[in-house]
């Protein structure tokens, strides 16, 4: 888990050391423990870091750097790698990157970790390749020398890296199969730029930012700009399961799919009992791999189902596992999970750590939290808030149940698919009725409105509709209706809705809004999450489960549950689903209020919005679409410095 940075020029080599030293030093809490550097031209030449150790240049490896990176300020070069490492897995200076293979033919920068990289080192060695470290880092190299891009068909993980080829003369650019490691760049004339922020293109000062009007309306609309699309003009993020070849003589860059979650592959056979078991048996594997690391591994615990069965499960691999849950002193009956948590760590050996958050945490960090969200978001992120507690205890791997609602059907509008169908064969009668009746009846009849299952899924992800952003964005005009279907579509055939329900899920409430706010504010405290249900394998097999078997007789996530029931509490079963949050309904009516009533009147000053409409909607004391309001001032005072 770590940092990279990279500077392409095609055209003409310049000066880089600033540029990539900028890109690093922004992101520090990505990798606290060692940090290295690469300038190419006709040649490759690596230098240390300031934290990197003081004999680090006394290690006798091919990659081992020199001299420190100040030495190089008037070296010009075509290509820079930066990189700050976050040691998880060989602790040792063996593991320093930039890392490149005997000739120094081949360079890497790495962040992420492959779980199975002793089964593919193995099958290297059996193929002459030889090995001077223990890390995953070597081993995504040396795969790429044997099988190049194919390479990435064998890695279980969560990763992204770049590879300068000087064989080729390419760069070699990869995201894991679920965006679980973020990548971005930015493309313009002769220059391309990556990262694993986007405000690390930003200080680099060879980027000025600028805001992508689409994106920010879809960062209203879905609560985050659909990917590849970002917030920041010409800023884009590379997809999940895609690499790009960067053709260094012709500045050509091609860009491919090597993965996606198979779709229509639904094996009727399975009985019940037996796809319970694949299902444990996966299950076990998946959270058995991410429990190795060189650093203590703990887990989040909320009372809910999925990251209590995660929990419960590692506990039996790894007793006494630190279980870290997030409460509340006042009584939030809809955030509070922690009598379920207790109830389940009872059970089970797990050493389990409470914290009771409070609104403070939020208004003391708030510009770290701006930066870390990159985008404005309409809640508070309790992954912030739980990631210090975690950092608070020397930990440095943490386990995250993400991923069980989608693959499960776990949300309540699953439900619902059966009465869309009823009301969209039922549209004509519902076009009969006026608009504004009622609220629910025009609810219904915009439901009984849409022709497809992504339409449907829209609806349920919505912040602000497409009618809200026209009241409210002055003289930019977008439609979001179709967005989901257009992106994500393409030739997938669905067995039935939950399918592709559970795909649009994964592809981009999980691919483009979770894995990066948890990665985001994991690493603001040096620490790597992990997220066992989002295993490819166990994506893989989920597909192949019949949809009759997540949702039963009206109970969601029921194959979950006939698991879950062996390793928790009761309580985790009943208990209505609540989601992992904070509180800010409670927190804007008393601690947070003044404080975006005073944003706000910064955002009007500036006139990017109808001040009438953003008047309005705190009239009608919509919470989210307030504080989605107030992290866009504070996201412009961020990331654009203008008043």
């Amino acid at each position: 888990m770590c940092g990279i940075a990279g500077i392409i020029e095609f055209a003409k080599s310049a000066y880089h050391v600033d540029a990539i030293k900028n890109m690093t030093n922004s992101m520090q809490h990505r990798g606290p423990n060692d940090e290295g550097f690469l300038l190419f031209s006709n040649f490759a030449a690596s230098f240390y870091g300031d934290n990197s150790a003081e004999n680090i240049q006394q290690l006798n490896l091919p990659y081992t750097p020199k001299e420190h990176i100040d030495s190089a300020q008037d070296i010009k070069s075509n290509i820079a790698f930066g990189f700050k490492r976050l040691s998880i897995i060989d602790l040792s200076y063996h593991a320093h990157q930039p890392m490149c293979d005997t000739d120094q033919k081949f360079w890497i920068i790495f962040n992420g970790e492959i779980y199975n990289y002793k089964e593919i080192r193995a099958e290297l060695i059996s193929l002459n390749h030889t090995f001077y470290s223990n890390s995953d880092t070597e081993v995504v190299l040396k795969a790429y020398m044997e099988w190049g891009e194919k390479s990435l068909e064998k890695f279980n993980g969560m990763f992204a890296y770049s590879i300068l080829d000087t064989v080729k003369n390419e760069i070699f650019l990869a995201r894991d199969r679920m965006g679980i490691k973020p990548l971005y760049y930015y493309h313009e004339n002769d220059r391309f730029i990556f990262g694993s922020t986007m405000k690390s293109i930003i200080d680099s000062k060879l980027y000025t930012p600028e805001i992508n009007w689409e994106g920010l309306w879809q960062n209203y609309t879905f609560s985050i700009a659909q990917r590849p699309n970002t917030c920041f003009s010409k800023i884009v993020a590379l997809e999940p399961a895609h690499f790009l070849k960067i053709k260094l003589f012709s500045g050509k860059i091609l860009k491919n799919k090597y993965w996606d979650i198979p779709t229509g592959v639904q094996d009727f056979s399975l009985t019940e009992k037996k796809a319970i078991s694949l299902l444990e048996e996966a299950l076990y594997t998946s959270i058995e791999y991410r429990l190795h690391a060189d650093v203590e591994v703990g887990t989040f615990m909320s009372g809910g189902i999925d990251s209590t069965t995660i929990a419960a499960i590692a506990s039996k691999l790894h007793p006494n596992i630190k279980a870290f849950t997030l409460g509340f002193n006042t009584n939030f009956p809809e955030y509070n999970e922690v009598t379920q948590a207790k109830e389940t760590v009872a059970i089970n050996s797990i050493n389990h750590i409470v914290h009771y958050a409070n609104p403070n945490e939020v208004i003391d960090n708030i510009k770290t939290i701006v930066r870390g969200y990159e985008e404005p978001y309409h809640h508070l992120p309790a992954n912030y808030v739980l990631s210090k507690i975690v950092a608070d205890h020397k930990v440095k791997v943490v386990l995250n149940g993400l991923g069980g609602d989608e693959l499960f059907a776990g949300y309540d509008y699953y439900n619902k698919v059966k009465w869309w169908k009823i009301m969209k064969n039922m549209s004509s009668i519902f076009k009969l009725f006026p608009n504004n009746i009622n609220e629910r009846l025009d609810t219904a009849k915009k439901i009984a409105s849409y022709n497809n299952i992504a339409q449907f899924y829209t609806h349920f992800h919505t912040t602000y509709s497409d009618l809200d952003n026209q009241k409210l964005f002055i003289n930019k005009q977008y439609n979001t209706g179709n967005t989901i279907e257009n992106l994500y579509i393409n030739t997938k055939e669905f067995t039935d809705s939950i399918e592709a329900l559970n795909y649009y899920n994964l592809k981009s409430y999980i691919g483009n809004h979770h894995t990066r706010t948890i990665d985001q504010f994991t690493m603001n405290f040096s620490i790597e999450g992990r997220f066992p249900f989002l295993d490819h394998q166990l994506i893989e097999l989920a597909f192949k489960i019949p949809s009759k078997y997540k949702i039963k007789n009206g109970s969601q996530k029921y194959i979950l549950r006939q698991i879950a029931r062996k390793h928790i509490a009761p309580s985790c079963l009943t208990m209505q689903k609540k989601g992992f949050g904070l509180p800010l309904e409670y927190w804007y009516t008393t601690d947070l209020k003044d404080f975006a009533i005073d944003t706000l009147a910064l955002l009007k000053n500036r006139h990017f919005f109808n001040n009438n409409e953003i008047d309005t909607i705190v009239k009608n004391n919509n919470v989210r679409k307030i504080w989605h309001l107030v992290m866009t001032e504070l996201w412009l005072q961020e990331f654009f410095k203008i008043s």
